[in-house]
């Protein structure tokens, strides 16, 4: 990602707000897809696992709700994860400088691949 912007933690707090809705939207998305390797290759597994199970006991909802109802449920979980990716950087209002997918695929592509 890109070197300019702010850590999640420098963000102001209706920044910081507008930053989790925009990830989890994105994280919500990755996990149906079932493509969370590269954060897990990045953050703390048992993270991944305690939003995952909040996820997969609600998977019957929509996107935009299950999205919703994994923010209430799962807040601090993902306020550690941006905390723990220095390297995602955001504008002053809280939007990625780098769209998620863009910078996903980026980090896809820096995996091992297996033979």
């Amino acid at each position: 990602m890109s070197t300019e912007g702010k850590s999640y933690q420098d963000l102001s707090a209706d920044a910081q707000a507008t930053a989790l809705k925009s990830f989890i939207a994105f994280y919500v998305g990755q996990y149906k897809r079932e493509s969370l390797e590269i954060l897990g290759s990045e953050v703390d597994n048992g993270l991944i696992s305690s939003i995952n199970e909040i996820l997969d006991q609600n998977s019957f909802m929509g996107r935009g709700e299950l999205a919703a109802e994994s923010l209430r449920l799962s807040k601090p979980y993902y306020e550690e994860i941006l905390a723990k990716l220095p390297a995602i950087k955001f504008t002053d209002d809280g939007e990625p400088v780098e769209d998620w997918q863009t910078a996903w695929e980026s980090q896809e592509e820096e995996l091992p691949t297996e033979d």
